[in-house]
């Protein structure tokens, strides 16, 4: 699912600091506060699940952005677990201020979600985490997005590494944020509501299937569709570079995986379409061997992901203009919130008093902490 707003905003750069209990906020968002405790548990259970972190790099690095260092030089008093880097507890704070923002438009718009939500929302998130691993590892075996994991790691495994009150307040999140997009959609997030639309639209979810050939240049897949005006598709594509017939699916699910530009459900049963250009040097014919309706409990999950899809853009436009006007204050010791960037810009130089283990940041042990910050 694409997000409107990710379960991480992403910044670089930054100083090692120890996330320790101080008895203030580390935020205030139009009023409500966000506790030290909650950021410095959040932040805990992220600097102890290697799981999670991979997965955190993984989502990054799909979208083409680098997550800064969680853990840091040295260890903190008493010698627990390794310091938080600045640059993550800020930027987590910053993701905390945008779900405080999102649930506020909620609650302006009355948007709850019930129990079945949250069941759902689960399988979802789970689901989601599950795609980031296994694409990740298609790509790379650095260690840093897949945990050693040849195949990817499953979303069970990451989400059995943390905490269960930390994976419940995520998967709230999740489930809020995507009964908001629903609610702006204009369609609505009840299941009545999902029904309706799906009666609406039926042929959108038809279930296709389909036979598909791919060829390493244009000339090449022109030469393939030329041969189908006396050959069976399912014979030419014999000779592609690779070829045959797909799994059925509805057609959302197998549209996700083509060029957005190529309109899946416009293409007439047993017509081979155009080449199309997957943008890699690749090109794919496809045909549709047959379509048939699909029942709305399979097609579930793809009508709420069509509803969220159509209200995704009204959804973010809401949020940006909270961002850019609502009042939020920071912990000095985190940084401070700009409202036009809607982020926490971390402090360049923090006074000696808001470095709380000055120790980490010597020269003895950020050498010997590979990939830590240094003060």
């Amino acid at each position: 699912m694409k997000r409107f707003i990710v379960l991480l905003v992403l910044l670089a750069g930054g100083l090692a600091a120890a996330a320790l209990a101080v008895p203030t906020n580390a935020a205030v968002v139009n009023g409500t506060s966000i506790s030290q405790q909650t950021l410095n548990s959040d932040v805990s259970a992220i600097a102890g699940s290697d799981e999670y972190q991979c997965y955190l790099n993984a989502q990054a690095a799909l979208n083409q952005q680098q997550l800064p260092p969680v853990v840091g030089a040295g260890k903190g008093q008493g010698g627990q677990n390794a310091t938080a880097t600045t640059a993550f507890t800020a930027t987590y704070l910053e993701t905390e201020v945008g779900h405080q923002l999102v649930y506020q438009i909620a609650d302006h718009r009355g948007v709850t979600v019930t129990s079945a939500q949250l069941a759902d929302a689960r399988t979802a998130y789970t689901d989601e985490i599950t795609g980031v691993m296994r694409n990740v590892a298609q790509q790379t075996q650095n260690p840093r997005y897949t945990c050693g994991s040849p195949v990817g790691l499953t979303g069970e495994e990451v989400l059995s590494s943390l905490p269960s009150s930390f994976v419940d307040a995520q998967v709230q999140f999740f489930a809020t944020s995507t009964a908001l997009e629903e609610d702006f959609s204009g369609v609505g997030s009840s299941e009545t509501d999902l029904q309706n639309y799906f009666a609406q639209h039926p042929s959108q979810f038809d279930t296709v299937c389909w036979t598909a050939g791919l060829y390493t240049s244009e000339s090449d897949a022109l030469a393939a569709l030329a041969q189908t005006q006396h050959t069976q598709f399912s014979e030419v594509v014999k000779q592609a570079t690779q070829g045959g017939a797909q799994p059925c699916a509805p057609l959302p699910a197998i549209a996700s995986g083509l060029p957005n530009t190529f309109k899946l459900d416009q293409l007439p049963v047993g017509t081979v379409s155009f080449p199309v250009s997957l943008g890699n040097g690749d090109y794919i014919l496809v045909q549709i061997t047959s379509r048939s309706p699909t029942d709305y409990t399979t097609a579930k999950p793809l009508v709420e992901q069509a509803v969220q899809n159509k209200g995704a853009t009204k959804a973010q436009t809401a949020i940006t203009a909270l961002e850019r006007h609502s009042n939020v204050t920071i912990d000095p010791r985190y940084g401070v919130w700009v409202p036009v960037a809607a982020q926490v810009l971390v402090p360049f130089t923090p006074q000696t008093s808001d470095v709380l283990n000055p120790g980490a940041n010597t020269a003895g042990l950020a050498s010997a902490t590979p990939g830590s910050a240094s003060g």
